[in-house]
């Protein structure tokens, strides 16, 4: 089994304990990973796949969600007290 196929068996029990558990700091970390192979492959998803050179503003458009979605929950999970303010 590659390296890849084992981290997603990993990875799918521990986001749903995640969120059994309501820490949605491990989801936001997983945001902010996507953003780091959708840079380097030049290429986004949302519903179907989106090409950096094709169409560049919806695939900005897209990384900036997914880290603003990431660091809003990891600050969400690290400042409670202020987590109202970001739903």
């Amino acid at each position: 089994m590659s390296h890849a196929r084992t981290a997603n068996y990993i990875a799918l029990p521990i986001l749903l304990i995640a969120t059994v558990l309501e820490l949605y700091w491990v989801w936001g970390l997983l945001f902010v990973w996507w953003i780091v192979p959708t840079v380097l492959n030049r290429q986004a998803f949302l519903v179907f796949e989106i090409n950096r050179d094709d169409d560049p503003l919806l695939y900005w458009a897209i990384v900036c969600l997914w880290a603003l979605s990431g660091l809003m929950m990891i600050a969400a999970s690290l400042f409670p007290q202020y987590a109202h303010l970001l739903a």
